[in-house]
């Protein structure tokens, strides 16, 4: 099972730079989590660029997207590249006997490419205006200077560019909508709360961030279906669950849920419970979740945000990696751990398309099911008909087989 490496991350900056180092640091820690560990092989990887790779020049080691760094090193499939900006990145693209003017020129010209998207991060109070390098970079995609700040929000900003120019190549809608799935009804211990509903303040910092296009269901119009029009933006739209104390008993809210997770939508759940629920719901588990303060709510939100953007992201790379898993024969590669609520409806569906199949063979990303939640899989399927050979894989656990199915 042989996946190329679907994205790379390479932070540029110069060596003299103090912060550099530290952004690096902050997006190594970003894409190397659980978020992104559950994809194939090496799906993502941070790189750095900063250091003098051939000695009496002062440019760093090529980024070997134009031409390989070596014999079994491919380009990976998207690249983002983040210069950080600061006075001695410009004064060093300012001097012409530098090599690092050529270095950023290369990086522009890559910009144009498919595939590559070039982000720049200017260093905190520092004007880039009237800079050469401004010149040459100006035209990208600049993300906010606030996220020198605040490293959640430099990576949800960066996954969310990424995410964007995915989609744009795919001629998919580029802007991330998110549906925030809430009731309006409230237990009495909610009622007796001071201050806005946890919901309203949801949708104030979704408001101040980037992710401007926001709909719930009140925002479909009348006469419009509702399941058709939740599932039609399934590709670029991300669930975010705020599981309130009376959210999960709720009929409408449950259809939400259904819906957005048979369309394949990343989910998210943010528990804001102030006296806890009467019961919970099956349909509502099975995904991410973020605990939310409602003493101190901001943190809770933006940590709900930060997760559902990164979501978005794995389910976009997860896609773009199926064209690879596909050609090992599975059935179904779905971006999210299988369960009842999903099964059962696309066994319905593979039943009918491939009446005479005899076999099912799943691949999901990491973790893999506890062997508890496989049993009940594997009996869902048995009551279908499939009781002789059924597979349900993580990227792990295939390489470990051996990367082969049985045929």
């Amino acid at each position: 099972m042989p996946i190329p490496p679907i994205l790379d991350v390479f932070v540029v900056w110069h060596p003299d730079d103090r912060t550099g180092a530290e952004r690096f640091a902050d997006l190594n820690e970003h894409f190397h989590s659980p978020a992104f560990s559950g994809l194939a092989g090496g799906a993502v990887e941070v790189y750095a660029r900063s250091e003098p790779w051939v000695p009496g020049t002062s440019a760093p080691r090529p980024l070997g997207i134009d031409a390989p760094l070596g014999n079994g090193l491919p380009p990976a499939q998207f690249n983002a590249i983040v210069p950080i900006i600061d006075t001695n990145l410009a004064r060093a693209v300012a001097d012409a006997s530098d090599g690092w003017g050529a270095y950023i020129h290369e990086i522009a010209a890559l910009n144009h490419r498919d595939g590559v998207g070039v982000y720049p991060l200017v260093a905190d109070g520092f004007n880039w205006a009237n800079t050469v390098v401004n010149g040459i970079l100006g035209e990208g995609q600049t993300l906010p200077t606030q996220v020198n700040l605040d490293s959640g929000l430099f990576g949800r900003e960066l996954a969310q560019a990424i995410t964007q120019h995915i989609q744009l190549e795919a001629g998919l809608p580029t802007r991330l909508k998110v549906f925030v799935s809430h009731t309006k009804h409230r237990s009495t211990e909610e009622a007796a709360r001071s201050g806005p509903a946890i919901f309203e303040s949801v949708r104030e910092h979704i408001a101040q961030t980037h992710l401007t296009t926001f709909f719930d269901a009140q925002d479909i119009q009348p006469g419009e279906d509702w399941e058709q029009t939740l599932e039609g933006g399934a590709a670029s739209s991300a669930l975010l669950m705020v599981r309130t104390d009376v959210y999960a008993g709720r009929d409408w809210t449950q259809r939400e849920v259904r819906t957005a997770k048979r369309s394949g939508m990343p989910v998210v759940c943010m528990y804001a419970l102030t006296a806890g629920e009467e019961r919970g719901s099956f349909l509502m588990d099975h995904v991410p979740s973020v605990v939310c303060d409602l003493t101190d709510p901001d943190p809770g939100i933006e940590m709900a945000l930060n997760r559902l953007v990164d979501e978005a992201l794995k389910n976009t790379l997860w896609r773009e990696q199926t064209s690879y898993l596909s050609e090992d024969g599975f059935d179904w590669l779905p971006a999210q751990s299988p369960e009842p609520t999903t099964l059962a409806p696309w066994l319905a569906e593979h039943q009918e398309k491939q009446p005479d199949d005899d076999h099912i063979w799943v691949i999901h990303p990491d973790p893999p099911l506890g062997p508890a939640e496989r049993g009940v899989l594997l009996q869902l399927c048995a009551l279908a008909g499939y009781d002789v050979d059924v597979d349900i894989f993580t990227p792990r656990t295939f390489a470990a087989r051996g990367g082969a199915l049985r045929q």
